[in-house]
C-alpha cells in the first residue's frame, strides 16, 4: 500500500542565477512545474536562497510556495569564504586528513544552511524532502527523503574539479547514499555507476530518465539574437550546446573541427559553441587563437531557450564530444528538431541516442573529424539519422510521465519510511 505525501519540501538552495547549474537547472524547473500539476492536492514548499529566490517566483501556484531559508550572508559571503579556505588547505594536506576535513566542511556548511534548526521540516509539517541537487542538506530523522543522482564524474575525472568542489561532491554523494529513503538516477548508466561506486543496495535506486526532448520545441518567446548578427546562415554551422566545463572537451572538438576542414569540410561551415562566459570560455578563446580558427568559430555566450531553439533548428548538425554525461539531453533536443547528431561513444550517450547518432571517440580528434565530415557530407546518412532521431525523441518526450514517475517514487519512499 502506498502513501501520498501531503507536504513536500524541495531543496533549491543550490540553484544559482543564470546558467551555472547547467542541465540540472533545466530539468529541476521543468519537473517542478509538472509535479504541481500531477499532484494538485500536495503542497510543495520550495526552500530557496537569496540569490535565486526572486527568479523562482514563476513556479508559484496554488500548491507551490517559496520559503527563503538561506540569506545573503551565508549564500553570498560566508560560505564562499569557507570554500576558498578549503580550496587553499586541501591540496597541501595529507590524504588521511582530507577526508576528515571534507566531512567537517560538509557538516559546517549544512549547519550554516540550516541556521541551527534541526526541526525546520517537521515544524513546517513536511512529510517528504526532495533533493533534486543530490545533497540531503536539510535531512531530518523521520522525514522521508528522495535524492536525484546525475553522475559520478568526479570519481572518473577528479582532475576536472577543484579540491574543495571534489570534496563537496564526495560528501554530497556519501550523505545521499546514507540518508535517502530512495535515490533516483537520470539514466541506467548513472544508476549502475552509483550502485558500483556507492556500494548501494540496487533496491534503493530507481531510474527515471529525463523525458524532456520536446522542451526546446515548446520554448516560448521570440529569439533575442539573429543568425546574421552572429555571422551565420541557415545550414551553415555545426552547434555544440554546452557550458565550457573541462569534461565538455572543447579543445579536442576544435582540433577535430580543424582536421575536418583539412579533410574537405566546406569552408563556409562554422562551429558554434554556446555556454556561459567565464574562465572556461577564455580558455577556449586561447585555443581558437592558437589554431587560427577565430573566423570559423562563434562563441555567442549563454543563450535563452528561444535563442537556443533557433540555433538548433537552423544547424546543419549538432556535435556533442563530451567525455562524460549522466544523460545527454541536448542530443534529444536536436533529434526533436530533426537535426542530425554526432556524439561521443561513452558513458550515457549511447543509451540515450541509440541508433540515431554517428558515434566517435571523444579522445581522438581524427575520429571527431571523420564524424563531422560524415554528418555534414553524406545526405543519405543524414536523412537516416533524422528519421531515427524523430523516433528516438518520441520515447523521451513525455515530461508528464517523468513527473508521474517521480510522484510514484515519492509515494514509495513514504511507504518505506
Amino acid at each position: 500500500m502506498t502513501t501520498a505525501p501531503r507536504t513536500i519540501a524541495v531543496d533549491l538552495t543550490p540553484l544559482l542565477p543564470g546558467g551555472d547549474n547547467g542541465g540540472a537547472r533545466i530539468f529541476v524547473l521543468e519537473l517542478l512545474k509538472h509535479l504541481a500539476e500531477v499532484a494538485p492536492r500536495a503542497h510543495f514548499i520550495l526552500l530557496t536562497q537569496a540569490a535565486s529566490h526572486d527568479q523562482l517566483a514563476e513556479l508559484e501556484r496554488a500548491n507551490v510556495t517559496r520559503r527563503m531559508v538561506l540569506g545573503p550572508l551565508v549564500g553570498n559571503a560566508l560560505r564562499p569564504r569557507l570554500m576558498a579556505l578549503a580550496g587553499a588547505a586541501l591540496p597541501v594536506m595529507p590524504t588521511a586528513l582530507r577526508g576528515l576535513l571534507s566531512r567537517l566542511g560538509y557538516a559546517v556548511n549544512a549547519a550554516l544552511k540550516r541556521g541551527g534548526s534541526r526541526r525546520r521540516l517537521r515544524d513546517l509539517g513536511v512529510e517528504l524532502l526532495f533533493c533534486p541537487f543530490t545533497a540531503p542538506t536539510y535531512w531530518e530523522p523521520g522525514v522521508a527523503t528522495v535524492c536525484t543522482l546525475y553522475d559520478l564524474q568526479f570519481r572518473l575525472y577528479p582532475e576536472f574539479f577543484a579540491a574543495e568542489d571534489l570534496a563537496n561532491r564526495e560528501r554530497s554523494f556519501a550523505e545521499a547514499s546514507r540518508r535517502a529513503s530512495l535515490l533516483v538516477a537520470i539514466s541506467d548508466y548513472a544508476r549502475a555507476t552509483a550502485i558500483a561506486h556507492g556500494d548501494l543496495d540496487p533496491a534503493r535506486v530507481r531510474t527515471v530518465p529525463l523525458r524532456m526532448a520536446l522542451r526546446l520545441a515548446q520554448a516560448s518567446g521570440d529569439p533575442g539574437m539573429s543568425l546574421p548578427a552572429l555571422g551565420l546562415e541557415p545550414g551553415g554551422y555545426l552547434l555544440y550546446p554546452a557550458n565550457f566545463w573541462a569534461h565538455k572537451n572543447h579543445e579536442r572538438l576544435l582540433l577535430g573541427f580543424q582536421a575536418a576542414r583539412r579533410k574537405g569540410l566546406a569552408d563556409h561551415i562554422k562551429l558554434v559553441c554556446t555556454g556561459a562566459p567565464g574562465a572556461g570560455m577564455e580558455r577556449v578563446r586561447g585555443c581558437l587563437a592558437a589554431l587560427r580558427l577565430e573566423r570559423h568559430v562563434c562563441l555567442p555566450g549563454y543563450v535563452s531557450d528561444a535563442d537556443l531553439a533557433m540555433l538548433v533548428r537552423h544547424a546543419v548538425g549538432v556535435v556533442f564530444p563530451s567525455l562524460y554525461e549522466g544523460f545527454g539531453l541536448p542530443v534529444l533536443e536536436a533529434m526533436t528538431a530533426e537535426v542530425p547528431v554526432a556524439c561521443s561513444r561513452c558513458t550515457a550517450l549511447p543509451e540515450v541516442a541509440g541508433d540515431a547518432a554517428i558515434y566517435f571517440d571523444p579522445q581522438a580528434p581524427a575520429d571527431i573529424a571523420r564524424a563531422i565530415c560524415l554528418l555534414t557530407g553524406d545526405e543519405r546518412e543524414r536523412a537516416a539519422l533524422v528519421r531515427r532521431g524523430r523516433e528516438r525523441a518520441v520515447q523521451y518526450g513525455d515530461v508528464r510521465q517523468m513527473a508521474l514517475d517521480y510522484w510514484g517514487v515519492f509515494q514509495e519512499a513514504m511507504s518505506g519510511s
